[in-house]
This record gives structure tokens, sequence and C-alpha cells, in this order.
């Protein structure tokens, strides 16, 4: 008698069979950089809007407002972090998949610590120019 073997693919299961948005690390790191995306764009739709005068983009204590762009180039740096985001997460899920957890931990924990500080510059530019 043979015996049919059937071959599942399950997504990427781990040692104890949990997955990558199984895991309660990576649950964590993604909802707090998913948070901090959310918060980085929030400010910034609700207090930046299209105009013809410079929007300040950077002011520094020593010299003042050192930096003058246009409207749009305050959504630069947040979209660059969304992009970085998602970059981030497909490579800690690549890592993941080879078995290699503590990498995507660190990848994904470091995404968290750069979207804060892009949420920081983008509160900072939402409260300068309001």
């Amino acid at each position: 008698m043979e015996q049919a073997f059937t071959i599942t693919k399950r997504a990427v299961p781990e040692e104890n069979g949990v997955t990558f948005l199984d895991n309660a690390f990576i649950k964590n790191f993604l909802l707090g950089a998913f948070l901090l995306l959310l918060a980085g764009w929030g400010m910034l739709i609700y207090f930046i809007h299209p105009r013809e005068t410079p929007l300040i983009l950077h002011y520094n204590v020593y010299f003042g407002v050192d930096l003058l762009g246009a409207w749009w180039q305050a959504y630069v740096l947040q979209g660059v972090a969304t992009v970085l985001f998602v970059l981030h997460t497909a490579l800690g899920y690549s890592f993941y998949q080879k078995k290699d957890r503590f990498a995507a931990y660190i990848l994904l924990l470091a995404t968290n610590f750069i979207l804060f500080g892009v949420a920081v510059a983008s509160a900072s530019i939402a409260f300068i120019n309001y």
C-alpha cells in the first residue's frame, strides 16, 4: 500500500509553529511602527495644506530659520519613512523565513526608533508652521 503524502506550505513556520505575524515580538514591533507612521501622517495632513508662501522646514536655535521650502516638501520625510517601513518589514520577513529571528527583531526594533525620530521631526514641522 502506498501512502499519499501531501505537502502543505504554511506561512513561514517557526520551530514551535508560530508564523511571522503570529509572533508576539513581531506583532508589537509592527503595530508600534504603524502607529508612529499614522501619527506622523496625521499631523502633517491636519496641519500642512497647500499654500503659496514658503514653509519652514528646519529651525535652528542658534541661527533661527535655516531651511524653507514648498508645502509638499514637508511630506517627503514621511514618504521616505513609509518606504523604509515597507522595506524593513519585507527584509524582516525574509530573515524570519530563513530562521534568523533575532535579526528580524533587531531590524524591526531599529525601524521603530527611526520612525519615532521621523514622527518627532514631522511634529516639529507641523507645529512650527501652525
